[in-house]
């Protein structure tokens, strides 16, 4: 059997989060689309594309979808009747996965500050689109409640308005004049459970030997189950992820491909070719999920799951070990 090397990784057992890294965030002026025509206007999403990049970040989070972004939503929106010129149909983008499952428009208002309304279309689990006030016309996507009901500052939003993620509260506005929510199987935190720790498995003893000798890198195997715990599947990239001690991801060191059933589990194996960075700069490892591949994907994107804390091998030199 192999040797399992119980090592304590010092300030690194919690991943702090801001809301952008708990759902998706995208702004209406990123480069790969602010200049894009929106809908069928003459504007451009970059000068009014609030709706449509509060929608994409509803999109990307919902089970049922692949990879949605405010470019890609344009252009099957203005395939699909998804416009009336500039102003978008607000109905059309649950469409996109069909009628009846997944993402769908639910209810709408047109009430400035009815905090009742948005109190308890968050807690049936929806997420809610308003117009904010203080503003000609600027919509943002409401994440989440922390506080009293009735207060503006107790619903954070992702604002698509900025170029790099601001965390910010209804209060910045001064509350919302109307309101569209929707329904989906949201791909947050609370949709995946981490059954056990993240374990690092070094090749056996007489294997370090030679990598020693020949002054190699030390690889080990590397284990995490992970639970889905939505009432749908959830299919995607499971990367294992290398975390600096800055909290910065630094690449990703393996991944898989699958799905996972409701309420189901998936044993997660993947290789690591060196694991020096764990021992020497006090690295950390985490699970990654997103709908798209990259060595480096943008946490604005992809859901880096808080850290269970590590069972590592790292180190025949450790002083506490288990057979």
């Amino acid at each position: 059997m192999k040797r399992i090397i119980i090592l304590s990784i010092i300030g690194m057992l919690f991943f702090v989060t801001a809301t952008a890294e708990t759902f998706p965030w995208y702004s209406q002026g990123d480069q790969r689309w602010d200049g894009k025509r929106l809908g069928l206007s003459g504007d451009s999403i970059g000068n009014s594309g609030c709706v449509l990049s509060c929608l994409s970040m509803l999109l990307n989070a919902e089970a049922s979808n692949p990879r949605i972004t405010p470019d890609i939503l344009n252009d099957w929106l203005r395939k699909n009747g998804g416009f009336a010129g500039s102003l978008m149909r607000w109905q059309i983008p649950g469409q996109i996965d069909g009628n009846g499952t997944g993402f769908e428009l639910v209810s709408q208002i047109n009430r400035k500050n009815d905090w009742k309304y948005l109190s308890e279309e968050l807690g049936k689990g929806h997420k809610v689109i308003v117009k904010v006030s203080g503003r000609a016309s600027h919509w943002v996507l409401v994440t989440g409640r922390d506080g009293p009901f009735d207060q503006a500052a107790s619903y954070t939003v992702n604002d698509p308005g900025t170029d790099n993620y601001v965390q910010r509260t209804l209060a910045y506005f001064g509350g919302f004049r109307a309101a569209r929510s929707y329904s989906g199987n949201w791909l947050d935190e609370q949709a995946f459970d981490l059954k056990s720790q993240i374990s690092v498995v070094p090749v056996s003893t007489d294997e370090q030997f030679i990598y020693q000798l020949g002054q190699l890198p030390l690889p080990a195997d590397v284990f995490v189950t992970l639970e889905n715990k939505l009432h749908v599947g959830i299919t995607g990239y499971f990367m294992l992820g290398l975390f600096n001690t800055d909290n910065e991801l630094q690449r990703v060191v393996d991944y898989e491909y699958a799905s996972i059933g409701p309420d189901e589990k998936l044993d997660l194996i993947y290789e690591m070719a060196d694991i020096s960075p764990l021992n020497d700069k006090g690295c950390d490892l985490r699970i990654i999920y997103s709908k798209y591949f990259s060595d480096v994907p943008s946490l604005h994107e992809s859901l880096a799951l808080p850290s269970p804390g590590l069972v590592n091998a790292t180190n025949a030199t450790s002083p506490v070990t288990t057979d």
